[in-house]
């Protein structure tokens, strides 16, 4: 079913007009530049912006170790690797792909920032993260599954951070 996600956006979801917007997005020079964005503005407020700030780039790089890790446990090989009918829109990634990195950064950054920033801004944060999750799949680099386990990695990542901090 995966696979069939996947064509099924190659085929039918893309289109010349979206490409451009969806290769920004799904760059993780654009990714971190934004967080890096949202968390100078948290900074900026008062000392609970700035702990949720701190926490958040903890979080982050928590999220970093463990999709590292599973990348190297499950050695998903990328879905242009495994069916040549899928064409991707990026420079191909040489790791693996099960979870999506990408994905999972974008929303643990979206989870934590969420109780702590007015709700407009939290909304577009988790806004940001979705559009990062499915530009993945629409530039052809990761599998549904792989985007779902991103996710959840970051809001098992969220939930216990968010355990952590309230026993401080």
């Amino acid at each position: 079913m995966d696979i069939q996600i996947l064509l099924f956006i190659q085929e039918n979801i893309r289109h010349y007009i979206l490409t451009p917007f969806f290769t920004l997005i799904t760059n993780e020079y654009f990714l971190y530049i934004l967080l890096g964005i949202v968390l100078i503005y948290m900074f900026k407020k008062n000392e609970d912006t700035k702990r949720l700030a701190k926490e958040t780039i903890i979080a982050f790089l928590i999220c970093t170790v463990l999709f590292i890790v599973l990348k190297l446990i499950f050695q998903r090989p990328r879905p242009f690797d495994a069916f040549n009918e899928l064409i991707p829109l990026v420079d191909k990634p040489s790791d693996y792909s099960f979870p999506s990195g990408h994905t999972a950064s974008a929303f643990i950054c979206a989870f934590m920032v969420y109780d702590g920033l007015p709700k407009k801004y939290s909304i577009l944060v988790f806004i940001l993260a979705i559009l990062v999750a499915f530009s993945r799949l629409y530039v052809g680099v990761h599998y549904p599954t792989d985007i779902l386990a991103g996710i959840i990695l970051a809001y098992i990542i969220y939930k216990f951070m968010k355990k952590t901090m309230s026993t401080k």
